[in-house]
């Protein structure tokens, strides 16, 4: 042991300099400084600092961690020192993997932490790390430990305990991916392919996953599914932005599987792949017939898509971005196929149509598709299958011309269509026909069931011999594995007999050996004794020493025998001894490496002798995985044991320096280290073409590296025919030029005993010789009626389909249309061409590798159509018109020569030829006259011929403006042979100026206006014109018409009818102006027509009727033309406004002297007092309790009064809601409760008078039964019913009650007493033998209550012996005076209520009862209604009034005495 030195030897901290550079000292040590912080151990490098300099240093050190694997761990530290130190992290076992899902390094300025961050801290990081903080002077460093529990199952645990990977290289492995982006292909394990299927699954689908792949832990998946979706998430977002609309995979109904999903990539530039079960798919950009997957992309969505399904494509499909699988669909292919495909159906309009199809095994997921659309199971279709699921059924009910079109059934990945036929009604009539029951395409259902049952037994019979099959393979694998077993102990039991004797005879050669070792040791000693003796060298001290085994290394090569021997023996001792954990060593000195190992242990420094054939026998232990040199056999082979001798004996002879066998131990783990030549790249299939180029390429580790070419095994030439083999680089490339048949097959590429194989498949698809298909794309031009050919020559491997189509529509043979197929050619020939068959001509190859098209065009030359309107004017002056029209629609495929114009005057029978003006659809016509309309032809003149006309609409050349209208003509003066008229000229002069007018009259009454001037004599102005030519007495009106250069223009407005008479006086006031009616918004007035005065005042012949509120001075006229009414109403007053009211009397003299009212009016009616205006109103109101309350009542009052609404004499709550309107007022209480139970009054008030009404409103329910009903025998006959009151008779007042019986005789309930207002009542008439049952019923104003129901009653009937004893008569006395049984009770009822007073009275005779209010005789009063049934006296008093407060009395009387009862009576308001 060294003893400790205060200065040690340090490592070289990271990013420093060793030997006397900067940043290290001279020598590489430190002096150990402590720091405050326990558990940091400081180095200085100098033994004296700078000034202000100081060493790294923690203030705040990282703490241990232990934690959840999946969770988050962070180390902190805070360092100081000067200059600022450098903070670096390692760990014990391996090196930090910086990666941000891994590990990441961070540096917080604002706090100054320095943090060592695990993102999802996993098991594999588990270590002992340390922290170093360094600069110049110094280093500070700190160990921490993380320590990780491990949750479940870790995949990465047991990688690490089968292939002893690195943790760090194990998560490099995980993340690892080619350089294009894609992950590394490999088949897929069952348990990946179920999680992977889980991940994209919907939730509803888990159970059933689960079920199906025997999945019990549902609880445990969950958990770990989440856990796994997170991560998903995580490395999906580094890719892409937004995912959605996943659309699993589905089978079309042209044998296509789609997938569909929209992403949007974060990169567009980054790649998207498509795996199946692990191995990716190559695809196409493009949807082609060639390939069988293709990818397309539509803006943000992918749609991948597989043709040609068949079993081969079951499997699970992945979409990968990037490397990150995104999206995963399970395709199940199940083993199905049809028997009977559907058939074409012909169907009747309304009419029902059937398709059938019969499976070859029971399958229920069979879809429907109509028109490319999935079908489902309603009212126009019906979906069903048979009981076995083997025939399946789609019915189309009410067939519909739309409903026409291709159906098609899908079962798994095959799929069946065809065509369903709707003829329509031949005779619709307008409307929509009956519907038929007719049911078309139904196939015989006898065929269809016995190919079903042949069907289902062979399914059965496949089935059975499956299962037989699979048992009988079963037995043979248990036979063989018992057979197996049987050999191998067997085997086992001879190989450890052969391992004892072989041992046995080892041991004993061993022994002999090693005595004869010993001799041969003893003489060599004694040998070398004497030769010390006579003065020999050190060797033999050497030879001694080797001997022992302690220094064998350091004897001389003569000695290196006895030393051997030695470390033979105890090899051999040793090998003896371990030969339970080495069985197959040889006796003699064990195998070739065992040998090595002793040689090696022969040359060590202390002698050790570490092996099992040298040294001294101390067996040396591998560190790591035992890798052996050579290939070793099964257990059961034997090993040559001579080969095993020679080796053992080359072993023990053989040495080797240390330092080579350093040298050849650091080749042998470089060796293991380097994997040789590997592939960057594979081959891939290739599909070549025949006669065109094929070329295939790899990529390998090595720029140096040589290959081989082989096909189908066969080694590829250099100097092959057709081919040529390259290489550039890491890349190897094997092109052929000219792909034949010869060619197709499968090739491989071998590179230091690395390889990579692929398939070229060679095809023959449809193709075309260059030459003939740019002959063939020349259009074709013929004339109408000619015919035209197209012929097309062509190549590739028969069958080839050729099709025909012209514009888009294929073409079949026909009386127009001949197509002819020859060896490698196809003519088309088209007769009698019209000039609607031109357009495009395509012909379609199409064999098994795929197809071709080739495009030409046919045209055929016809007479152009006419021109096309609308026509265009661009001028239509007074001295051109020009204008422009529309090319003919179809020009017949020729050039346009020429328009040929002709041109028509209007109001002309003869058209003018102008002629050819070109081929542009424009003319300019200068030869016009202004004011004139001409209408024009056109013809298109083409070389095919001259076209039908085209005729114009008329143009006018140069637009006439006439002048607007004048202002209507007013009277200025009437006289009885004058009237003299003025009026103002136009506004539109018509941009000339105004030449004079023409003057109309008409006399009132008649239609006929005549000229006031002589036509060819305009007046010049109209600022005065006199009319003289009148007639007196007559009233006419007159209007006129400007005229300028174009003409005259439209006549004016009529003016006012005026008399041809002298002037009249205005009219004198009106008499007797007053106020008829008036009401808030409106005034009536009346008056007087003026009296006429002869030469002052003439008759009136209209009025004037104006107002002005008082606080306003201007008048306003209140009808804007003069009525002859000698009354008005005025409208739109303010209510309660104060106005000043005017009328004035006006003639043609003008208008006469105002009259006002002497004083001011108020808008408002005439004073009334309030009074309600309904006939019949309910005083009293019964409201369900939480129902509205609503209440209307209907007055009239002016002026407008104050309605205020009161409850028990206050004001209604808030609660209660009042509107008021005009003449009437509301009351609604919207949930009305007990409480609200009361007496309402209305109280309408005005300045006139006031007028109230009450209604009382009470708010009840439906009463609570009563309580138990208890049955007594008070009176013998009679039964006192008793029961206890309802919860609601405190609460409402005219609650009572009401009594039933029923017997057992009748059987019916009927009632015995109603309205009791106490809680019992005494049935009479009880008879024995009979049993009796009462029910109790609370009532009130809103009905009855439930019924409470007594226990039956039974007054049983002694029957006994009848006998007849006549006993001795004893005169018995019953009569008794009159007595009080039930005395009256108080009262206390509200006014409007009714009144039930009742008692009990007993007496005989029967006594004679006389009711008294107040002392006065009540039984002759009919408002009363009094009864006396057996004893019970009563009395109602239907309403109860104020009068009928007092005292009230019975008086019972007979011959032996008299009684009396009396109570009081109140009635509440």
């Amino acid at each position: 042991m060294w003893k400790k030195s205060t200065k040690v030897t340090d490592p070289t901290a990271a990013g420093q300099a060793v030997g006397g550079t900067e940043g290290g000292h001279p020598d590489d040590k430190g002096i150990k400084k402590k720091s405050k912080v326990p558990g940091v151990m400081i180095t200085q490098f100098q033994e004296e600092l700078p000034e202000g300099m100081s060493t790294p240093d923690f203030t705040r050190k990282p703490i241990a961690l232990t934690i959840q694997e999946g969770k988050t761990a962070i180390f902190k530290s805070i360092v100081i020192g000067t200059p600022t130190p450098t903070v670096t992290w390692s760990r014990t076992n391996g090196e930090i993997v910086f990666h941000p899902d891994v590990c990441q390094q961070k540096y917080d300025e604002s706090s100054q932490q320095h943090t060592l961050e695990f993102p999802k801290v996993a098991a594999e990081d588990a270590d002992t790390y340390k922290c170093f903080a360094s600069n110049e002077h110094g280093r500070a460093v700190c160990t921490v430990v993380l320590n990780v529990i491990s949750v479940g199952f870790s995949k990465t645990k047991e990688l690490q305990k089968n292939q002893g990977e690195e943790p760090t290289d194990f998560r490099k492995s995980l993340k690892k991916r080619n350089p294009d982006g894609s992950r590394e292909q490999k088949p897929m394990e069952t348990e990946e392919k179920v999680w992977e299927i889980l991940l994209s699954a919907d939730k509803k689908d888990y159970e059933s996953i689960c079920v199906e792949h025997g999945i019990t832990n549902f609880r445990g998946m969950l958990k770990k599914l989440s856990e796994m979706k997170k991560e998903r998430e995580e490395e999906i977002s580094e890719f892409v932005s937004h995912i959605d609309k996943l659309k699993h995979i589905e089978v079309n109904d042209d044998d296509c599987a789609t997938i569909e999903l929209d992403m949007d990539l974060k990169d567009p530039a980054s790649k998207v792949f498509l795996y199946k079960d692990g191995v990716m798919v190559p695809l196409t950009k493009e949807d082609c017939d060639g390939q069988r997957h293709s990818l397309k992309q539509v803006g943000k969505k992918f749609i991948f898509t597989i043709k040609g399904l068949g079993k081969e494509d079951a499997g699970l499909y992945s979409v990968d971005v990037g490397g990150c699988n995104v999206f995963s669909t399970n395709l199940k292919a199940p083993d199905v196929e049809f028997a009977v495909k559907i058939q074409e159906v012909k169907a009747e309009e309304r009419g029902d149509a059937m398709f059938q199809c019969v499976l070859t095994a029971p399958f229920e997921g069979v879809s429907w598709f109509g028109k490319k659309a999935p079908l489902s199971n309603g009212e126009k279709f019906e979906i069903s299958m048979s009981e076995d699921k083997l025939i399946h059924t789609l019915i189309i009910r009410d067939c519909a011309p739309l409903d026409a079109g291709i159906y098609a059934a899908v079962a798994g990945v095959k799929s069946c269509n065809n065509w369903l036929i709707v003829e329509a009604d031949k005779d619709p009539k307008g409307k929509k026909g009956e519907r038929k029951t007719t049911m078309a395409g139904a196939a015989n259902p006898e065929e269809l069931a016995r190919i079903a049952k042949e069907q289902q037994e062979r399914y059965e019979k496949e089935m059975a011999e499956k299962l037989e099959k699979a048992k009988k393979l079963q037995a043979e694998k248990e036979i063989a594995d018992a057979e197996a077993k049987l050999e191998a102990e067997a085997a086992k039991k001879e190989a450890a007999e052969a391992k004892a004797a072989a041992k046995a005879a080892a041991k004993a050669e061993a022994q002999a050996k090693r005595a004869a070792k010993m001799a041969a040791a003893q003489a060599a000693k004694e040998e070398a004794a004497r030769r010390r003796a006579e003065g020999g060298g050190d060797g033999g001290a050497g030879g001694a020493g080797g001997a022992d085994g302690a220094d064998g290394a350091n004897g001389a090569n003569g000695a290196d025998v006895g030393g051997g021997v030695d470390g033979l023996d105890e090899g051999l001792e040793d090998e003896f001894s371990d030969s339970d954990d080495f069985e197959s060593e040889s006796a003699e000195g064990g195998s070739a490496a065992d040998g090595a190992e002793g040689a090696e242990g022969a040359e060590g420094e202390e002698g050790d002798g570490e092996g099992g054939a040298g040294g001294k026998g101390k067996r040396k232990k591998r560190a790591g995985q035992l890798v052996p040199d050579t290939v070793v056999g099964d257990e059961d082979e034997e090993i040559d044991e001579e080969a095993a001798k020679q080796e053992g004996k080359a072993a023990r002879k053989g040495k080797r320096s240390k330092k080579k066998l350093e040298e050849a131990e650091a080749a042998a783990a470089a060796a293991a280290v380097d994997p040789g030549v590997h592939f960057h790249a594979g081959l891939s299939d290739c599909k070549a073409i025949m006669g065109e180029s094929a070329e295939l390429e790899c990529k390998v580790s090595s720029e140096d590296c040589k290959g081989i070419w082989y096909k189908d095994g066969d080694e590829i030439k250099v100097d092959a025919e057709g081919i040529t083999i390259t290489q550039d680089g890491s890349f190897h490339r094997l092109k052929i030029h000219k792909v034949t048949e010869e060619f197709g097959g499968k090739y491989k590429f071998e590179a230091d005993g690395r390889k990579t194989e692929a398939m070229i498949v060679v095809e023959d698809p449809p193709r075309f010789v260059a030459e003939d298909l740019e002959t063939f794309k020349t259009p074709v031009t013929v004339k109408k009626g000619q015919k035209a050919t197209f012929k097309l020559p062509f190549v590739g491997r028969d069958p080839i389909k050729v099709q025909w189509y012209l514009e888009g529509e294929e073409l079949s043979d026909d009386s127009n249309i001949k197509i002819e197929h020859t060896e490698g050619c196809s003519r088309l020939l088209l007769t009698k061409l019209q000039r609607k068959d031109s357009g495009e001509v395509k012909i379609k190859l199409k064999n098994e590798f795929g197809t071709m098209e080739a495009l030409t065009q046919l045209i055929v030359l016809d007479k152009p159509t006419p021109p096309m309107g609308p026509l265009e004017i661009v001028e239509a002056s007074a001295s051109v018109v020009d204008f422009k029209w529309r090319p003919p629609k179809d020009s017949g495929g020729c050039k346009i020569d020429n328009y040929i114009l002709e041109r028509n005057q209007i109001g002309r029978n003869t058209w003018k030829k102008v002629g050819p003006i070109g081929p542009e659809a424009k003319y300019r016509d200068t030869d016009v006259d202004h004011g004139r309309r001409y209408c024009y032809r056109l013809r298109v003149e083409t070389e095919m011929g001259t076209s039908e006309l085209f005729e114009t609409e008329d143009i006018q050349a140069g637009t006439k403006a006439y002048p607007g209208q004048p202002s209507a003509p007013k009277v200025v003066s009437a006289f009885k042979d004058c009237i003299n008229l003025t009026w103002s000229p136009p506004s539109n002069t018509g941009g000339t100026n105004i030449l004079g007018y023409n003057l109309e009259k008409r006399k009132k009454g008649s239609n006929l206006w005549g000229m006031v001037n002589p036509p060819d004599e305009m007046i010049r102005s109209g600022k005065l014109c006199p009319v003289k030519d009148v007639v007196e007495g007559m009233e006419y009106e007159f209007r006129v018409a400007a005229i300028n250069n174009s003409g005259a223009g439209e006549f004016s407005v009529p003016s006012e009818f005026v008399f041809a008479r002298d002037p009249k006086k205005p009219p004198g006031k009106v008499i007797d102006f007053k106020v008829t009616d008036s009401t808030y918004t409106t005034l009536s007035l009346s008056w007087i027509k003026p009296k006429e005065i002869e030469g002052e005042e003439d008759e009136a012949k209209g009025y004037f009727v104006e107002v002005r509120p008082a606080e306003n001075t201007d008048w306003d006229r209140c009808n804007t033309n003069a009525i002859t009414m000698t009354s008005y109403t005025v409208k739109g007053l303010k209510s309660m406004g104060m106005y000043w009211v005017r009328v004035t009397a006006i003639n043609e003299g003008g208008e006469g002297a105002h009259q006002e009212l002497d004083n001011y009016i108020l808008a408002m009616p005439p004073p009334v007092r309030p009074r309600f205006t309904d006939v019949k109103i309910k005083s009293f109101m019964i409201v369900r309790a939480g129902n509205s309350a609503r209440f209307n009542i209907n007055f009239e009052a002016s002026p407008w009064p104050e309605v205020t609404w009161l409850k028990d004499g206050v004001p209604v709550s808030k609660k209660v809601t009042i509107s008021n309107a005009e003449g009437m007022s509301q009351l609604l209480i919207a949930s009305a409760e007990r409480s609200d139970t009361g007496i309402y009054t209305i109280v309408v008030k005005n300045i006139v008078g006031q007028e109230t009404f009450s209604i009382e409103i009470r708010v009840t329910d439906e009463p609570k039964p009563p309580g138990p009903v208890e049955l007594d025998e008070n009176v013998p006959g009679t039964v006192t019913i008793s029961w206890t009151a309802s919860p609601d008779e405190k609460k409402d007042d005219r609650l009572h009650y009401m009594v039933t019986k029923r017997d057992s005789h009748k059987r019916q309930w009927h009632t015995v007493a109603d309205r009791i207002f106490n809680n019992k009542f005494t049935a009479c008439n009880i008879m024995p033998g009979r049993e009796y049952q009462f029910r109790v019923y609370a009532k009130n104003d809103m009905g009855s209550s439930k019924p409470s129901e007594s226990t039956k009653w039974l007054i049983p009937a002694k029957k006994e012996k009848f006998t007849v004893t006549l006993p001795e008569s004893k005169p018995c006395d019953l009569q008794c005076a009159p007595k009080f049984i039930m005395p009256l009770k108080m009262h206390a009822a509200p006014q409007g209520y009714e009144c039930y007073m009742s008692c009990a009275i007993k007496g005989d005779p029967t006594p004679h009862i006389t009711w008294y209010r107040n002392n006065l005789s009540l039984n002759t009063n009919t408002n009363y209604f009094i009864s006396n049934t057996c004893g019970v006296c009563s009395m109602l008093i239907l309403r109860v009034g104020p009068k009928d407060s007092g005292e009230y009395k019975v008086v019972a009387e007979n011959n032996l005495g008299r009684a009396e009862c009396t109570t009081k009576l109140t009635v509440r308001e």
